[in-house]
């Protein structure tokens, strides 16, 4: 079995609930493009070492990546200003094509990703893990503890 934490063990038990509210549960993952990528030859593909935090949001039905850190990154566009509709309303996005692994359940997402403001908007993810993702596995959120896991078992 493999599992995850998203909450935050690292910090007081006094504080892991509220953190909990406050950032919401997160999974540190790396973000790249490897285009020779195939996840049934391969388990891994070749990304940037660098751990970001991404967002485990339930409210989000797909995948989604910082625009600015995929500017950074070089991602690849793969199509241009596509509308999308969320929270606030209707918008418009560039989706690109990346891989996002999850170290600690040994998994890779990759395919296409929308487009999110989320450093420019003072968030502190950098990914978002939506119910696209979730849907192969169990998401353990206990807002009393603070506790918050991902399993595939």
């Amino acid at each position: 079995m493999s599992m995850v934490n998203c909450g935050f063990p690292d910090v007081s038990e006094d504080s892991r609930g509220p953190l909990l509210v406050e950032v919401g549960p997160a999974v540190p993952v790396q973000i790249g493009h490897d285009p020779g990528f195939d996840d049934a030859i391969e388990p891994l593909p070749l990304l940037p070492p660098d751990l970001y935090p991404a967002l485990v949001d339930t409210g989000a039905s797909g995948n989604s990546i910082d625009i600015e850190l995929a500017a950074r990154l070089r991602l690849p566009v793969y199509e241009y200003d596509v509308p999308i509709a969320g929270s606030v309303g209707e918008n418009t996005a560039n989706i690109y094509l990346a891989q996002i692994y999850i170290p600690g359940l040994n998994r890779t997402i990759s395919g296409q990703f929308t487009s999110v403001n989320l450093a420019g908007g003072g968030q502190y993810h950098r990914a978002i893990i939506a119910r696209s993702f979730l849907q192969d596995f169990v998401l353990h959120y206990d807002g009393r503890t603070g506790e918050a896991t991902i399993s595939d078992d």
